[in-house]
């Protein structure tokens, strides 16, 4: 197979004019099938420099656009530029007063967690005093029910104690009773033997 001939910018240029007159889409796969011969890589190299060198087309009269309606789009876009410029200075403004009150609110905030930072201190001063207190009252309540269940105890033994000495009085006044009893009897009995040793005695004889 013999060596492809190369494709010259001019040839490539004329198939390329032609395809865009025939309405066609100029693309190197077009101009090659057009061309019949060639190496993309050429016609990718040619396509480029068609495209760079292809004229501008010049807008057609009826698209042009008049002076007045030129003139008045420039004063609508002039004015719809200030209202635009007035809404922003607007919104500015806007934002400006919201970020001064929320700076406000923000130190506001930053006082009052101070001020609440401080009565925590004070509050937690005031536990821990409260909190000593009432340790120290329990040590004293302890010592209190310490006492009072030794008092309690002694007031038991005291209790024992007097129990045992009522038993013992008791005792005693029944011993007493029976002693004064029996000395009643002995009492009763010497009497009563008195009294018949002296019917028992003889008479002295007269002088």
């Amino acid at each position: 197979m013999g060596k492809s001939v190369s494709i010259s910018v001019e040839e490539l240029f004329e198939t390329a004019n032609r395809l865009e007159a025939e309405g066609k889409e100029v693309t190197a796969l077009g101009l090659l099938n057009a061309l019949g011969r060639g190496s993309l890589t050429t016609i990718y190299k040619h396509l480029e420099a068609w495209k760079t060198a292809k004229p501008v087309k010049a807008h057609s009269s009826a698209n042009e656009m008049p002076d007045m309606v030129k003139s008045a789009f420039a004063v609508a876009w002039r004015e719809a530029s200030q209202e635009a410029a007035r809404e922003v200075e607007a919104v500015k403004a806007r934002a400006s007063e919201e970020t001064n009150a929320a700076l406000k609110q923000f130190h506001g905030a930053l006082e009052a967690i101070a001020i609440l930072e401080k009565q925590r201190d004070n509050d937690q001063d005031v536990i821990e005093g409260l909190q000593a207190q009432a340790a120290e009252s329990k040590l004293e309540l302890a010592k209190a029910e310490t006492e009072v269940a030794a008092e309690k105890a002694r007031a038991d033994e005291l209790k024992e104690q007097l129990r045992a000495l009522q038993g013992e009085r008791d005792t005693a006044i029944k011993a007493a009773s029976e002693l004064k009893g029996k000395a009643e009897t002995l009492a009763t009995q010497n009497e009563k033997l008195l009294a018949k040793l002296s019917q028992s005695e003889p008479k002295k004889s007269k002088s």
